[in-house]
C-alpha cells in the first residue's frame, strides 16, 4: 500500500460528498454577505496569532474568502472553481479528491502557523486544483473569460511562473504558500511526472539514435568513400574475394585491391 492509498483509508470515514458544491456555495454566500460588509474579509481571512487569542473561527472562514470582490473576476473564479473540482471529484472518485484537499488544507494551516501573524486565504488551496486538472487535461480549452479560446496546459504554465515570482518577491506568508501549494501537487502527481519525465528522456534519447543512424549511409565504397547518402544514384556492390563485409563503387567493383586476413595483395 502506497502513501496515497494510506492516506485514502484515513481520510474515507470523513469523506464529504460533493465538497466542491459545498465550497462554492459557501463562499458564494460568504461573498455576497462581504459585499453588504466588507469588514467581513478581513475577520474572515487565517491569521494565527488572531486564532490564539480566541477567534477560532478563522480557521474555517478563510476557506470562503473569494480572490476578488469584482463581480465578474468573482463570477468567473466560482464557474472555474466549481467546474474543475467537480470533474476531479468524477475523475478521481470522492475519497482521493477529498484527501487532495484535505491534505492541502493541512499543509496551508501549517503555513499559516509559520507565519503566524499575516493573513492568509485559501487561494492557495483552491490554486492546486487548477494545476491538477491542467494535469490530467493539458489540451482542455475554455473560454477565457467567457471570450478567448485557450488551452490550460499554457495557463497551467503561467501559473508556475507566477508561483516562482510569489515565492521570490512575497512576504513569508506568501512563501509558505507556494511551498503548501507546490507540496500537494507533487505528493499527488510526483511520482507520475517523473515516470513522464523518464519517458521523455528514453523517447529522445530513441530519436536521437533515430536519426543518427538514418543519417549513416548504407553503402561506403572502400576505395573513394562515396556513399549512398551524399550520392543515392551510385550502385554498390560487395566483392566475394575480400575477406569481409566491403562495399565497393561501379568504378571500383573489379579495380580494386583485396582484403584478406593477412595483408592487402
Amino acid at each position: 500500500m502506497n502513501l496515497l492509498d494510506r492516506i485514502d483509508r484515513i481520510v474515507r470515514p470523513i469523506t464529504i460528498p460533493n465538497l466542491t458544491a459545498l465550497l462554492v456555495g459557501c463562499q458564494f454566500v460568504f461573498w455576497i454577505f462581504s459585499l453588504v460588509d466588507p469588514t467581513m474579509i478581513e475577520r474572515g481571512t487565517l491569521i494565527w496569532d488572531k486564532v490564539i487569542e480566541g477567534e477560532v473561527w478563522r480557521l474555517g472562514t478563510f476557506l470562503l474568502v473569494a480572490p476578488t470582490s469584482s463581480p465578474i473576476f468573482a463570477i468567473f473564479y466560482f464557474y472555474i472553481f466549481y467546474m474543475m473540482g467537480t470533474a476531479l471529484e468524477q475523475q478521481w472518485g470522492n475519497v482521493r479528491y477529498c484527501s487532495f484537499m484535505y491534505v492541502g488544507l493541512i499543509l496551508t494551516l501549517i503555513a499559516a502557523g509559520i507565519a503566524h501573524d499575516q493573513s492568509v486565504t485559501g487561494f492557495f488551496l483552491e490554486a492546486t486544483v487548477f494545476l491538477a486538472f491542467a494535469t490530467y487535461n493539458p489540451n482542455f480549452e475554455f473560454l477565457l473569460f467567457f471570450v478567448l479560446p485557450v488551452k490550460i496546459k499554457y495557463l497551467a504554465w503561467l501559473q508556475a511562473a507566477w508561483y516562482v515570482l510569489t515565492f521570490l518577491a512575497a512576504p513569508l506568508a506568501g512563501k509558505m504558500l507556494v511551498l503548501a501549494s507546490v507540496g500537494n501537487y507533487l505528493l499527488f502527481f510526483g511520482r507520475g511526472l517523473f515516470g513522464r519525465g523518464v519517458s521523455l528522456q528514453r523517447k529522445m534519447a530513441w530519436n536521437k539514435k533515430q536519426v543518427k543512424q538514418s543519417k549513416t549511409p548504407r553503402h561506403v565504397c572502400h576505395v573513394c568513400g562515396i556513399d549512398s547518402t551524399t550520392d543515392p544514384s551510385a550502385d554498390f556492390r560487395y566483392c566475394s574475394q575480400c575477406d569481409g563485409h566491403f562495399a565497393y563503387c561501379q568504378d571500383h567493383l573489379r579495380d580494386h585491391p583485396h582484403v584478406n586476413k593477412n595483408a592487402v595483395k
